[in-house]
């Protein structure tokens, strides 16, 4: 059989030295690789980085608008409200009125989304460490830091 296009045999015969220097694409495959083997370690509990993500915004942030996760996390609005969608058939958040605007309604974990969040935040913590445990304490703080600039940046 012939090597399938993502074997390190056909990698390596490919030329990237044009893409070495650019940071979106070195960013994508760092996050491929964090990916994949989040995928690999959670999938018995159907997590995903976009779902660990919402869960430790509710976690942090109990009562937030739903627009307000939206706008934190930099993802569209119809796409947070059908993963809210899903929490909710999942029982993993309430819905409250918000006392300060009758017509919206405030996102909290429930006791079962916080037991989730519970479980799962330490091996997302550890599955992290891992993926960057090459890197010297100081050089993956001034890694975030450099990525949180680049991130915030307009």
């Amino acid at each position: 059989m012939p090597p399938s296009e993502h074997s390190p045999h056909v990698a390596s015969r490919i030329d990237l030295q044009r893409l070495e220097n650019m940071t979106g694409f070195l960013v994508r495959l760092a996050q491929l690789k964090i990916y994949d083997a989040f995928h690999e370690s959670q999938s018995d509990k159907s997590l995903t980085p976009a779902r660990y993500s919402l869960l430790a915004v509710l976690h942090d942030n109990p009562d937030s608008r739903p627009g307000q996760i939206a706008d934190a996390l930099r993802v569209k609005p119809s796409n947070l409200a059908a993963l809210l969608t899903q929490f909710e058939l999942d029982g993993l958040i309430v819905r409250v009125a918000d006392p300060g605007e009758r017509r919206a309604a405030l996102i909290r974990l429930s006791s079962k989304g916080e037991a989730l969040f519970q479980e799962v935040d330490p091996q997302v913590r550890a599955l992290e460490d891992r993926a960057v445990e090459m890197l010297a304490p100081d050089e993956r703080a001034v890694l975030c830091n450099l990525l949180l600039r680049l991130s915030a940046s307009e």
